[in-house]
């Protein structure tokens, strides 16, 4: 009997390390240190032509997408005719609530890619989705290009906050289909000289862990959102470790929270940066510590008013507006984020650039509630709270009709060893009406009482709002 040989079939694998013009890459965006005796000092004019000569390609990808073909023939715009960023801000603008949408109409990926699955046989591909703290998760997929360049901005944050070659750098990012874990990771192996330790959220591995592993490998860096990190300082507290004294601990990089309580906690250097799972990141606070500078040669950023979507003043709060000047996968165009900021100051800096700077995010203007005419976000209700001792730092929004009018509900977690939760409960009353003057409902709950809501240490960032008003 003769058998059949086996054969291999030759299929031709589009290898990373050659899909990519790695030249072209650092020559477009260039990393640090480059990126800081470059670009970084350009004057407002050169930053401008760097933005239009890059929109044009921008723009011209996206209306290749049904999703922003559609949306700009509605609209009357010519996607030809847009060459300068005031004829950017002709196009309207989208929310995330148009992106669901369009996952629920061409599900699963919606009909705003600019790639399929079927293009990884030319480049690789990777595909994350958004952390779902605000509703169902959105996928995005990304081009070599995409996580590439993101990377770099994500590493260019990380110089600013001190972290270099050699430096063991703690990335507590939630591993998971969100992006956060493995941007980080990127930038700190391919952009930095770091060495990653990947402990991922307390989920992965537990608080009392990631403290052992920081003091005995004596991690010099530290990357998460502001409540983890608030949360592992306590932990070593409780372990008998100084965060200041008995750690080797430098720097830190943060997102979402107060870097300068940060500092206070850890007794080191915190630095702050903004972005989301579709663009990465967008600004970053320099040593001067005076807001976050802007990445321009990536984004053009508008902050807009709440209502009417035009421009607001210098120092006025508004709704961030982005977009991407380099995406391939998921074009981005006048995305309103509804991320809340201010425009604190197009100077030029004391660290020598003249990028503009944002404010800390304010809130997200999908999550504020009107109460008799005032503003309300919640995390401000929680920051004001988190101000008393005996509260644990956790805490819990959502708002509600109650007889007729519109309230809001903060939970917080008490400290295990307060035991009058009648007090507390009516002092942070009083403290919230005196300071936002309106009156807020408060609930006293007992430590870990709101993490079925939040989810802090399950998902990538905590919950802290959630809308139960009657809808329409």
């Amino acid at each position: 009997m003769v058998e059949t040989p086996v054969t291999i079939p030759e299929v031709s694998i589009p290898y990373a390390y050659r899909s990519l013009d790695w030249d072209a890459l650092v020559r477009e965006y260039p990393p640090a240190p480059t990126f800081f005796t470059t670009t970084y000092l350009k004057s407002p004019e050169e930053i401008r032509a760097l933005q239009e000569s890059r929109l044009a390609r921008a723009v011209a990808h996206a209306y290749s997408t049904p999703f922003y073909r559609k949306r700009w023939d509605a609209a009357g715009i010519d996607p030809r005719a847009i060459r300068t960023l005031d004829d950017l801000r002709t196009i309207p603008t989208y929310v995330v609530d148009d992106i669901r949408q369009s996952i629920e109409a061409h599900p699963p990926f919606g009909d705003y890619q600019a790639l399929t699955f079927a293009d990884a046989a030319r480049g690789p591909l990777r595909i994350f989705t958004s952390g779902g703290t605000t509703g169902r998760p959105r996928p995005t997929i990304y081009s070599q290009w995409d996580r590439n360049v993101g990377a770099i901005l994500r590493a260019r944050a990380f110089y600013l906050a001190g972290f270099r070659p050699g430096d063991a750098v703690q990335n507590t990012m939630l591993y998971s289909t969100h992006n956060g874990a493995f941007i980080v990771d990127e930038a700190l192996y391919n952009w930095c000289g770091c060495i990653p330790v990947t402990t991922s959220a307390g989920i992965v591995t537990r608080s009392r862990r990631q403290i052992e592993l920081m003091r005995d490998w004596g991690v010099r860096g530290l990357v998460g959102f502001h409540d983890f990190l608030m949360h592992l300082a306590e932990t070593a507290k409780e372990m008998g470790i100084d965060p200041v004294r008995d750690l080797q601990l430098r720097n830190i990089s943060t997102m979402g929270g107060k870097p300068r309580e940060l500092e206070k906690a850890w007794g080191c250097n915190a630095s702050e940066n903004y972005g989301m799972h579709e663009v990465q990141v967008v600004a970053s606070e320099c040593p001067a510590k005076e807001g976050m500078h802007l990445w321009l040669d990536a984004f053009v950023v508008d902050i807009v008013d709440l209502d009417t979507g035009a421009p607001v003043p210098d120092g006025e709060v508004g709704s961030i507006v982005i977009t991407a000047l380099y995406k391939t996968g998921v074009p981005v165009v006048r995305y309103d984020t509804k991320d809340t900021a201010r425009l604190l100051s197009r100077d030029r800096c004391a660290c020598g650039s003249s990028l503009p700077r944002i404010s800390s995010i304010l809130g997200r203007a999908d999550t504020m509630v009107k109460l008799r005419g005032i503003n309300i976000w919640p995390e401000a209700c929680g920051e004001i709270a988190r101000r008393d001792p005996r509260v644990a730092g956790e805490f819990f929004c959502y708002a509600e009709r109650r007889d007729g009018r519109d309230e809001m509900v903060l939970l917080v977690e008490r400290k295990a060893d307060v035991d009058d939760d009648a007090a507390l409960q009516r002092d942070l009353a009083e403290m919230l009406r005196t300071e936002l003057g309106v009156s807020i409902v408060v609930e006293v709950r007992p430590p870990g009482g709101t993490q079925e809501l939040t989810r802090f240490g399950i998902e990538a960032k905590p919950r802290r709002f959630e809308d139960r008003r009657p809808k329409g």
